[in-house]
């Protein structure tokens, strides 16, 4: 899915993950909310206003990141993330907007960290995760439209 060199670079991220990741996601629905107003009437904003849903997504994050090499023990995480997705109706073309609001929090907070490496290692990486995440969205839609 992903080259080994992205595996690396995205699993060397991990510790800064684990430490910055509220921050960044944080930044990043602040970047989203202001540049894509029209996608907060998905969120529940009062997690966004405790906090609960940037530390959420930071858990996600760090996670992916921990474990981009072992994508089958991200499983329950992705199954649990992809019910909630449905329900609140996310489409597919919306990954792209979150992709490129994450990864402009990522340079915004980590500053001269996000080297072109960082950043280019997890724009692949996203955007594989992005499809991984879209297929099982689509089957979930299918497999309610059955029932």
């Amino acid at each position: 899915m992903v080259s080994q060199q992205t595996i690396d670079i995205v699993k060397s991220t991990a510790p800064v993950l684990k430490k910055q990741g509220k921050q960044i996601t944080t930044r990043m629905y602040e970047i989203m909310f202001e540049n894509h107003p029209e996608i907060k009437s998905q969120f529940d904003m009062s997690a966004q206003a405790d906090g609960s849903q940037p530390a959420k997504l930071a858990t996600a994050v760090y996670s992916y990141a921990a474990h981009i090499d072992n994508l089958a023990g991200l499983k329950s995480m992705v199954e649990k993330i992809a019910h909630r997705h449905v329900q609140t109706h996310v489409l597919p073309e919306q990954y792209p907007v979150v992709g490129e609001c994450m990864l402009q929090a990522m340079q915004d907070v980590l500053g001269e960290a996000a080297t072109p490496e960082v950043i280019s290692a997890w724009t692949e990486a996203y955007q594989a995760l992005a499809e991984v995440f879209i297929q099982r969205e689509h089957e979930i839609y299918e497999e309610e439209s059955v029932s």
